[in-house]
């Protein structure tokens, strides 16, 4: 009896020892599963801070490559835009913008000279003309002034040359037109002059004889 009970103690002594050296063998296999585990985690994350802190400087860098190249355009259309507002020298020294300047003066002198010898009616017609032509004038000289002074205008040299080619065409046919009317004018005077000049002449010869 003694001895079944003895075989009995070993074997509950056994099995609670087998049982125990399981449960801490268990408990120490799941705590270095677990360990493992973090030890993953964390290298993990910090591959993650990494590859996001690179992402985020290529997106700085990249954003700021982005805003040097829109500041680069910005300066490069605003200096652009204001090379067209200024006038260039083959433009302000062209040998049209004199033309223009001197048949003005031309035109002018035409019309300020003396039409003694038309009617009331033929000197204000002359008038008439004279403002009609003066007022294209200056509208042209409005235009050359605009064209030539910087900041107004924004064109090209190409452009500036050729809106001052049709000026140029424009003041060149009222002077070439202002030449031919009083030239017409001034030859009417000289007819009529001289057909009183005749008419005085026969009437001296008849009234001599």
């Amino acid at each position: 009896m003694a001895s079944v009970k003895l075989i009995a103690l070993l074997l509950l002594a056994a099995t609670s020892a087998e049982a125990q050296s399981f449960s801490f063998g268990d408990l120490f296999g799941q705590a270095g599963k677990q360990k493992k585990y973090y030890l993953q985690q964390i290298a993990a994350y910090q591959v993650f801070q990494s590859e996001l802190k690179q992402g985020y400087n290529v997106i700085k860098h990249g954003l700021s490559g982005i805003r040097d190249i829109n500041t680069a355009e910005l300066n490069a259309h605003s200096t652009y835009y204001t090379s067209l507002k200024q006038v260039s020298g083959p433009v302000k020294n062209s040998e049209q913008v004199q033309d223009i300047f001197d048949w003005q003066v031309e035109i002018n002198n035409s019309f300020n000279q003396s039409f003694n010898g038309l009617t009331d009616d033929e000197q204000t017609y002359i008038s008439t003309v004279k403002a009609g032509v003066l007022n294209e004038c200056n509208a042209d000289l409005t235009d050359l002034d605009n064209l030539l002074t910087a900041g107004k205008l924004e064109m090209t040299d190409d452009e500036r040359l050729k809106r001052l080619a049709k000026i140029h065409t424009a003041m060149l046919d009222k002077y070439q037109f202002t030449r031919s009317f009083c030239n017409a004018a001034k030859l009417l005077i000289a007819q009529r002059q001289q057909s009183n000049n005749e008419t005085q002449t026969l009437k001296s010869i008849y009234e001599t004889h």
